[in-house]
């Protein structure tokens, strides 16, 4: 047991690990909910804020919300638990420093194999997509000291809400993983970025053209001889793609090329080539590879790398209030051996964060004996029958299609559509057996009505309607490829069950479900 005081980030997971208790979860599990942010934590539903569990969902329930937050799947759970009974249990201070900084060695190799990285590109793991933003704005300050540094986001609204606050370098909620309940707005030694921020759609839900935007902003602070980060996101919430995937310039000495790649759904191919034009890329597991929310990654291509080994590091940003609040040395690869100094703390150990980790490797490694070609493939022969699904039923229509990513807008039946306030409560509603609440629905209806089955999050694509998602991700995709029909049964199951939640609405929400 140890002894003393425990430090921030002791407290937060302790913390954390006490709220999964309450309802009943295991140690392990417990664990597994730490070392993130709000959006990882148990709350008084005995579920996180998007209505799931630190466990695999039962089998009588349906899951296509891989765009948003995922529930553990049956074998990372296994492999997560493996990886937390042989390594980790019963450790702290040096000894979990020391277990924790092998497990991190690993997984960042095995991580580089499956995505077939070059040689000389390195990766660092991170919390989540959304402070895999702060990563870029340190680099930056590291390859251009003297510069002032300005951050263009694209895809508003589209993106994971904590983007936008962590390009400028705020905090993007009140919890960090390695502070907890920090009080903070700023991390310290970011006070200084400034940023441009492109929405996703104008008010009508019409794409704006993000990589003009980014080439305006970019020729704009060059010209003032400040150093941009540019960003182009392939595949936001709907799974929309800029058209631009930004290189950087001069390979990096003008300008940063940052990819948001975070929802996954790229081919490797793809992957390579924005490595070739020294594209720094966001990455993680916990969308399509379903790891539990969430686990990020910063890939760094070869001569970014390179540089950084060679650059003094940008130590006014590396303390606890500021990148300290998020990575450890530990999380680091090579390149970055002189940031290391400054971030060693043997108390600073996400375990939470490794666990969700080998999760998301456990779906990756599953699905490496499939060509990228048949993957390609059966994603678009899936995409396409459920787009023919919703679109035989009379209350939906398909907003988007975008490769794994079926966005579904819901009509209500005085005319018009589900707002997104409305929409929430419908993505609430599919994650219950809502049955009992309908008397007058049909024993066929009641079926569906009964079935658990988690969606994609609400997306606010115009100011007078909302959409929800149906996502594919890697074990939905394993499913469709050992048994079709089943698997489309289950999303027949989980359109029906949208439609008819919008067909009962008003009856459903008076009822106080």
């Amino acid at each position: 047991m140890k002894q003393g005081r425990l430090s921030a980030s002791e407290l937060y997971a302790s913390e954390t690990r006490a709220m999964a208790s309450e309802f009943e979860y295991s140690d392990f599990e417990g664990w597994m909910c730490t070392g993130g942010d709000d959006r990882s934590l148990i709350l008084e539903t005995g579920k996180n804020k998007y209505h799931i569990k630190p466990q695999p969902i039962d089998k009588s329930a349906i899951f296509r919300g891989s765009c948003t937050g995922n529930p553990p799947t049956l074998n990372g759970y296994e492999a997560a638990k493996e990886l937390f009974e042989a390594k980790l249990k019963g450790l702290d201070g040096g000894d979990l420093d020391t277990a924790l900084r092998d497990v991190f060695e690993d997984q960042r190799s095995r991580l580089a194999k499956y995505l077939n990285l070059p040689a000389g590109a390195e990766v660092i793991l991170c919390p989540s997509g959304s402070d895999a933003e702060y990563l870029p704005i340190a680099i930056a300050k590291a390859l251009q000291p003297d510069k002032d540094i300005v951050n263009g986001v694209t895809q508003l609204n589209e993106i994971g809400a904590g983007s936008e606050p962590a390009s400028t370098g705020k905090f993007f909620s009140k919890y960090a993983p390695f502070l907890g309940d920090h009080g903070l707005e700023h991390l310290e030694g970011f006070e200084r970025v400034g940023g441009v921020v492109v929405s996703a759609r104008d008010k009508d839900g019409n794409i704006n053209n993000a990589s003009e935007e980014m080439a305006h902003f970019s020729d704009k602070y060059l010209g003032m001889n400040s150093y941009p980060i540019v960003h182009g996101v392939f595949g936001g919430k709907t799974g929309v793609r800029d058209e631009i995937m930004p290189g950087s310039l001069d390979g990096g000495d003008r300008s940063l090329g940052v990819i948001d790649a975070c929802q996954g759904r790229f081919t490797l191919e793809e992957l390579s080539q924005w490595l070739e034009q020294d594209s720094i890329v966001l990455f993680t597991s916990s969308k399509f590879y379903q790891a539990p929310p969430f686990c990020g990654a910063i890939i760094l291509p070869k001569l970014i790398a390179s540089k950084l080994k060679k650059a003094a590091p940008p130590s006014s940003m590396l303390i606890d209030k500021g990148l300290g609040a998020f990575v450890s040395d530990k999380e680091l690869p090579a390149c970055l051996d002189s940031w290391k100094p400054y971030l060693i703390d043997k108390r600073k150990n996400n375990v939470g964060l490794a666990l969700r980790w080998e999760a998301g490797l456990s779906a990756m490694e599953a699905l490496s004996e499939i060509p990228d070609v048949e993957k390609v493939s059966m994603i678009k022969s899936w995409a396409d029958t459920v787009e023919n699904m919703v679109e035989s039923n009379e209350m939906l229509d398909t907003f988007c299609v975008e490769r794994s990513i079926v966005s579904i807008r819901m009509k209500k039946n005085g005319g018009g559509c589900l707002n997104m306030s409305e929409a929430r409560d419908l993505f609430r509603w599919m994650s219950l057996d809502v049955s009992s609440a309908l008397p007058e629905a049909s024993e066929e209806e009641k079926k569906s009505l009964s079935t658990p089955a988690f969606t994609g999050q609400p997306v606010s694509v115009s100011e007078s309607y909302a959409i929800v998602r149906i996502a594919l991700g890697a074990d939905s995709l394993l499913s469709y490829a050992k048994d079709e029909v089943k698997t489309l049964e289950e999303d027949q199951m989980t359109v029906t069950k949208i439609g008819l939640i919008a067909k009962y609405f008003n009856t459903l929400k008076s009822s106080g479900f």
